[in-house]
């Protein structure tokens, strides 16, 4: 094989691979998309995907989550505590009898300064 028969067999592979690059990077683009859930963008105008991906706020937010079953329970029962209402209450309850709870109404640490 002569240099000039080789030269011409490396352009051919060279042009066989730039014409499969872009398959190449095409599978590539696709796979990406694939994986971190990207739309295919044909042109330049604006998707909406940043928009789509906002979290709820208002009313939105409110249909999303549905109310607690203790709203409806206080309705129904004018006593009705959860057991983290009642677990907070009973320990303020202990602090109080301990001397530990909080000061009664302008009886802080600043008013006590003043006098």
């Amino acid at each position: 094989m002569s240099a000039t028969a080789a030269a011409a067999s490396a352009s051919k592979n060279l042009q066989r691979f730039i014409q499969k690059s872009h398959i190449i990077q095409r599978g590539a683009e696709k796979a990406r998309q694939d994986i971190f859930g990207h739309l295919p963008q044909l042109n330049l105008d604006r998707t909406g995907n940043k928009a789509a991906k906002k979290s709820f706020t208002g009313p939105y937010l409110e249909k999303y989550y549905p109310t607690s079953i203790n709203v409806f329970a206080r309705k129904v029962h004018e006593g009705w505590e959860t057991e983290q209402e009642e677990y907070r209450r009973v320990k303020l309850m202990q602090r109080k009898r301990k001397g530990k709870g909080p000061p009664k109404k302008g009886a802080g640490s600043r008013s006590k300064k003043k006098k």
